[in-house]
């Protein structure tokens, strides 16, 4: 599973950072996989994307 978040590098790291934090109370050892799509000039894609699909469904009806 994976979960997708935007906002620029300090905040999206500091919330890498917790997450790992929150995780490694409950054990010793904590496994990350981070993907990045840096894009500079583009703000708001995870909503644009939706907003997009929404439009495509509706020129279908």
């Amino acid at each position: 599973m994976f979960t997708t978040i935007e906002g620029t590098w300090d905040e999206c790291m500091d919330v890498v950072r917790r997450a790992c934090e929150a995780v490694g109370e409950f054990g010793p050892r904590v496994s990350l996989v981070l993907k990045a799509d840096i894009r500079p000039g583009f703000t708001g894609e995870i909503t644009a994307k939706l907003d997009r699909l929404e439009e495509a469904l509706d020129r279908l009806d």
